[in-house]
């Protein structure tokens, strides 16, 4: 810089390289934590597949105790673990949980859907709690 504080074209340019770097290593940091993020689990797909295998009915009931309760036997493909619960509209107090597969390890998509479930032989309001992760 000259006596009046004005820089010159040297220190202009040197200014202008640390902010491209700057913002450079910015965009690498953002770039690299897109790359390690699993493909999200789709909703309508894990709807249907809970229709498909009878945990789930958007227009029938669903029977949660004795030998007509739904079981879990697999898991949707890609699916690591899986949690459904059921319980009274209102009430916080499981019905009945299935879970598979192991703890969560990372991003968990969880979601409630509004369904007609039978309980000692009445046909009551419920929730289905889903939680599933890769």
């Amino acid at each position: 810089m000259d006596r009046e504080g004005v820089g010159g074209f040297l220190e202009s340019i040197l200014a202008v390289m640390v902010v491209i770097t700057a913002s450079s290593v910015f965009l690498v940091v953002l770039a690299s934590g897109t790359m390690q993020v699993k493909e999200s689990i789709d909703q309508e797909e894990l709807i249907s597949w809970l229709e498909d295998n009878g945990l789930y009915s958007e227009n029938g009931a669903i029977s949660v105790q004795g030998t007509m309760a739904p079981s879990m036997e697999a898991l949707p493909e890609g699916t690591a673990g899986m949690t459904v619960l059921y319980r009274r509209s209102g009430n916080s107090t499981p019905l009945l949980v299935l879970e598979q597969g192991a703890s969560p390890q990372g991003d968990v998509l969880a979601f409630q859907q509004p369904l007609l479930l039978e309980v000692e032989g009445r046909f009551v309001p419920g929730v289905m709690e889903v939680r599933a992760w890769r």
